[in-house]
């Protein structure tokens, strides 16, 4: 081997060292819902979640994938959960803006738009994230045939509801010291605009690989530090 070819190799992997220590360690799951709304029409949803201890940040990507929206009481409205004791803080929430007007036709906003979302303490280490301060922005589920024609008074033309979150919101929490390994467990999905915990099953899907490396070598390594993410079921055991 000639002194060059060692010198790129030597370089090479030099570089593939550095870029794992500095990439950043994150670890995302995929929590899944399905069951019923309080009015006891048929609701599902799933919420993303990226875990970023070196930034002390968590993105969540809720969506609302309800295949017929009827009511108000099929908007995904908040979660309620607990991140390994820690306090979190809302950074900023973002979405599509979708208005239904009164035959069920909608328009959306061409790019995302700054949502009226909040996050609440509920007690005991347990938070809400959840559509207030108003009663805007609540995440509708995708069209049925190409509008909301099936829905009632509380989604078509409706003032006060309008706009809603155009099937998915994007959220980030702060959290201020999050370790290697935090632990997030979904406790609670809630639809409707009074907040009403939905009934159902929650399945949790960690992401394949684990981990997460911004390198440009393409050297397929990546680095992992062990963060838990756990989705727990309100009416059965932990999953």
């Amino acid at each position: 081997m000639t002194a060059d070819r060692r010198y790129a190799l030597v370089t090479y992997g030099a570089a593939c060292v550095i870029a794992m220590m500095l990439a950043p360690a994150t670890r995302g799951a995929s929590i899944q819902f399905s069951g019923t709304s309080a009015d006891g029409h048929a609701v599902a949803a799933v919420v993303d979640v990226t875990l970023n201890p070196v930034a002390d940040a968590i993105d969540l990507t809720l969506k609302n994938t309800t295949a017929l929206t009827l009511d108000a009481g099929e908007l995904f409205t908040g979660i309620d959960f607990t991140i390994s004791g820690l306090t979190p803080s809302l950074a900023w929430a973002a979405g599509v803006q979708r208005t239904v007007n009164g035959s069920g036709a909608y328009s959306d906003t061409g790019s995302p738009q700054s949502l009226s979302w909040s996050i609440a303490s509920l007690g005991s280490g347990v938070y809400q994230l959840n559509f207030n301060p108003n009663a805007k922005d609540g995440i509708i589920g995708p069209p049925t045939a190409g509008s909301y024609a099936a829905g009632n008074g509380s989604i078509k033309g409706n003032a006060g509801h309008n706009p809603f979150a155009a099937e998915t919101a994007s959220v980030q929490l702060s959290v201020p010291g999050l370790p290697a390994d935090a632990e997030f467990r979904l406790l609670t999905f809630r639809f409707g605009t009074s907040l009403a915990r939905a009934t159902g099953t929650i399945t949790s899907v960690p992401e394949p690989g684990g981990g997460f490396v911004a390198g440009v070598l393409g050297a397929g390594l990546y680095v992992t530090r062990r963060v838990r993410l756990r989705a727990v079921n309100p009416i059965s055991a932990a999953i």
